[in-house]
């Protein structure tokens, strides 16, 4: 499997008790999480060795998400530590209309990544690179996600982004400058993931499903991954991808759903596992991430759900 860089952030997951409210729960349990850092656990448990370039705070939740990646096997090569409190990311109940995350702590310290520390010398010994999109809320993040992003490029690394446009962490006065960043590294990727409300949210474009993909395929990427929820997936590329010109969609499996949380980034590592070996089979691929995504929504956490590659393997074969 191609050695494979993540970027972005690594945070705590708060997941709430019984109750229909932020108003009515009476605690909270606490989780690893944060997109980037899921989808690098998922990538571990499926094989790959990747390397996560995050920022953790210097406080006991830091110490907790340290500790959770090394034991995941992570590599820590370019994991900071930062003088602050890392971020808490608040889950609403299930069923509560509205805002899923609600985002607590220093923005700086998580997303706040410094363009002078790109890791440029691992980039020599890694094919692929991922970034997450959250860290583009963020004056500093944007300018190093974006830097990350031509330097992998001019490297000869694949560069894949996942949209994950989060709203609620942009001031009003930088939306505009957050858009153009993600405009800007769609165009500058080769796999793009996203859902039909990020890619709205961010701007860049109302359409749907297929005509969704196809839309985003004119930015430049020659593959775009379409995350449908209980329908599933779809992934369209143009001629310029490894596998060809190809539009696989699958309707995903149906399962006792415990917590949805994590569930795209485990569909991102999953298609990130298969892609990264040029595989021509884009059919096999998706029915693999779908099949990642549905076992992790079987239990609670982002992160602790993610199954392994054998668990994956044994769920497709219990269903052809």
């Amino acid at each position: 499997m191609s050695a494979i860089i993540v970027a972005g952030e690594t945070l705590v997951d708060m997941l709430p008790g019984p109750g229909e409210t932020l108003v009515d729960v009476e605690g909270f349990t606490h989780r690893p999480g944060g997109a980037p850092a899921n989808v690098a656990v998922g990538l571990s448990r499926l094989g790959a060795e990747p390397a996560l370039w995050t920022r953790l705070g210097d406080d006991p939740f830091g110490d907790f998400l340290r500790e959770t990646l090394a034991n995941e096997g992570v590599s820590g090569t370019l994991i900071e530590r930062i003088d602050g409190n890392t971020t808490l990311a608040v889950v609403s109940p299930p069923g509560v209309d509205g805002r899923r995350f609600r985002f607590y702590g220093s923005r700086a310290v998580t997303f706040g990544f410094d363009p002078a520390s790109v890791p440029t010398a691992a980039l020599e010994s890694r094919s692929w690179v991922h970034l997450g999109g959250v860290a583009l809320t963020h004056p500093s993040g944007r300018a190093a996600m974006r830097e990350l992003a031509e330097r992998a490029g001019d490297r000869g690394c694949a560069v894949s982004f996942d949209v994950n446009y989060r709203p609620d962490l942009v001031p009003a006065d930088e939306r505009e400058a957050v858009r153009d960043a993600i405009r800007s590294i769609v165009a500058d990727s080769d796999v793009v993931f996203c859902s039909d409300e990020d890619v709205e949210a961010a701007g860049l474009s109302s359409l749907e499903g297929a005509d969704l993909a196809r839309d985003l395929l004119s930015l430049g990427p020659h593959t775009v991954a379409v995350t449908l929820g209980a329908d599933g997936a779809l992934v369209a590329s143009t001629a310029a991808a490894p596998w060809g010109e190809r539009e696989a969609r699958h309707g995903g499996f149906p399962v006792d759903a415990v917590d949805a949380t994590g569930a795209g980034d485990a569909f991102t590592s999953g298609l990130l596992s298969r892609l990264s070996t040029v595989t021509t089979d884009l059919d096999a691929a998706v029915a693999f991430a779908n099949a990642t995504a549905a076992l992790s929504v079987r239990e609670r956490g982002g992160m602790t759900a993610l199954p392994t590659a054998e668990a994956v393997e044994e769920f497709l074969a219990n269903r052809r």
